[in-house]
């Protein structure tokens, strides 16, 4: 893979990419967990009706015409964002495209007056929980499944 990477393209979804978006959040669950239930990912049925009109953010991150990664960010509270449904698909991890479709969800949260974002992720990804801890993501609660984190902004 000889892909230029400073050429990631960070972007809204559309209606031509929400497919391809989809895709990548699909794989990414359904290697992490093995099986995928299709009752828990309904909103990527139709991602821009979903998030877009309803005034969240939901980000492809592409090379060229590739879809590779994604990102959201839904309104938790007037000041609370939350990251939901970050995923880069698994060849193109490991080159920094995480934390550039993170930086932008954290400018666009900034740019709504979000005050703090919130996560969560699953106890047993530790390479996600390193991650969002390395980019000042502090654990907040945690149970037996999931690790729940949060970032001030301002």
């Amino acid at each position: 893979m000889k892909e230029d990477y400073q050429t990631l393209v960070i972007e809204e979804v559309s209606k031509d990419t929400q497919e391809h978006a989809k895709h990548i959040v699909l794989a990414g669950l359904k290697e992490r967990f093995g099986t995928l239930d299709d009752s828990l990912n309904q909103d990527l049925n139709e991602i821009v009706l979903n998030y877009i009109c309803r005034g969240n953010h939901f980000l492809i991150g592409r090379i060229n015409a590739k879809v590779i990664c994604t990102g959201a960010l839904i309104r938790e509270e007037v000041d609370i964002g939350r990251i939901v449904r970050m995923s880069v698909q698994k060849e193109y991890r490991r080159h920094g495209i995480a934390q550039k479709m993170l930086k932008e969800i954290e400018r666009r949260a900034q740019a709504k007056g979000f005050k703090r974002i919130v996560l969560e992720t699953t106890n047993s990804w530790h390479d996600a929980n390193s991650f969002y801890k390395k980019n000042e993501y502090k654990e907040f609660d945690r149970n037996e499944y999931e690790v729940h984190m949060v970032k001030n902004l301002f």
